[in-house]
């Protein structure tokens, strides 16, 4: 992911991707730990962003355009949650996203689990051994270590406004530009030489 701060400075971030959420293809799903002041900190500045996408065996290149919100621990207070979604099935908007928070956490391996005991990426540990002495943590471990990994643990929503895919493995080589609207989305296909449109039509969301 990369943005430009307001120093002019441009943040870099790899982020572990877990997935399109399930009731609405628009949302990428991410992991965040809210101690990660680093990352905390560009998002709360400005939740907008690009990320890119590499496929390296297929030669496909993804510039993806959209917005940021942060389904956080309810014992947490974080700006930018996540929107509504159409089909949460009468729960509020809160109880949603916290479930989808639990159910990506229930998915995490117990070595994924135990790194949100660890200190921020931003930080010096002065003592290697005691920050990082959990090095596994079970789901089904109830304690108060348990407690507060998952209450560092945040699903980090990235909503997808606009589209450019760079297709290589033929030539000429195609680009393809679709931007995401409220029901729909508008698809441009053009060559590489940006002279050319070939076909412009809308799509369903599905």
């Amino acid at each position: 992911m990369s943005k430009l701060k307001r120093s002019g400075d441009v943040a870099m971030h790899c982020l572990p991707f877990r997935g399109l959420l399930e009731d609405d293809s628009h949302f990428l799903k991410f992991q965040l730990a809210i101690n990660d002041s680093l990352l905390m900190g560009d998002i709360k500045a400005d939740p907008k962003a690009k990320l890119s996408w590499i496929m390296p065996k297929t030669k496909e290149y993804y510039n993806i355009t959209g917005k940021f919100y942060i389904a956080s621990a309810p014992t947490q207070l974080t700006r930018f949650p996540p929107p509504k979604i159409s089909s949460n099935d009468g729960q509020t908007t809160a109880d949603y996203w916290e479930q989808q928070r639990l159910n990506e956490w229930n998915k995490l391996s117990s070595k994924a689990r135990a790194t949100f005991t660890w200190p921020s990426r931003a930080e010096t540990p002065k003592s290697a051994f005691k920050s990082f002495n959990c090095q596994s943590l079970d789901k089904s471990q109830k304690s108060v270590l348990h407690e507060i990994a998952l209450d560092n643990f945040c699903l980090l929503v990235f909503k997808v406004t606009d589209v450019e895919h760079l297709d290589y493995s033929c030539f000429p080589p195609k680009r393809t530009v679709c931007t995401c609207r409220v029901l729909n989305c508008v698809r441009q296909q053009v060559l590489t030489d940006f002279l050319c449109i070939i076909v412009i039509h809308s799509f369903s969301k599905s």
